[in-house]
């Protein structure tokens, strides 16, 4: 394992070798696309939920940022129905998207290159009814990326010029360290 993290450490896009070092937490989760073609499930651990402002992610949804849990590992997300439905979309750099191939929705998207994967909490089943409001343990606890945003964020949420630990700064994109 300690060589495999060295091989990524030395491989990645990025500086996503800090997230290899982050412990996580239990996610057990369902989710669908918007047609209701494809279902899944996430099960691993989920490392941190984030607004991620790369190119990846914006141009993929056509929005910045987007809003991602990054969960590990890649084999976390299980399709539970329609695995015919999923289109994969090669994206920017090394990223793979999979997508339902009816409705165009995000399920996952992963770079080749990390033990980890991205879902999207837009997709999650936890409707109630009435409103479709987040758990905490979903809620965003950072901003990624934040060198590509396409405006300023004055909200509370610690900023990383990529990824954490390195390069925190402030809401106008300043260094703090």
């Amino acid at each position: 394992y300690n060589e495999y993290k060295s091989y990524l450490r030395s491989n990645l896009d990025y500086n996503m070798s800090n997230l290899l070092e982050v412990e996580g937490v239990p996610i057990d989760q369902e989710g669908r696309c918007m047609c209701g073609a494809v279902k899944f499930r996430i099960q691993g651990q989920q490392i941190t939920s984030a607004y991620c402002h790369c190119r990846a992610c914006s141009r993929k949804t056509g929005m910045a940022p987007v809003h991602v849990i990054v969960v590990r590992p890649q084999s976390a997300v299980t399709i539970t129905e329609g695995e015919n439905d999923v289109k994969i979309v090669e994206g920017y750099r090394k990223i793979k998207h999979h997508i339902c191939g009816s409705c165009g929705s995000p399920i996952m998207q992963y770079s080749v290159v990390v033990p980890f994967v991205d879902v999207f909490p837009t997709s999650f089943h936890i409707e109630n009814g009435k409103d479709c409001k987040l758990p905490e343990r979903y809620k965003p606890e950072l901003h990624a990326n934040y060198e590509n945003r396409h405006y300023d964020f004055c909200d509370d949420l610690p900023k990383y010029n990529v990824f954490p630990p390195d390069g925190k700064v402030d809401n106008q994109g300043n260094a703090l360290d």
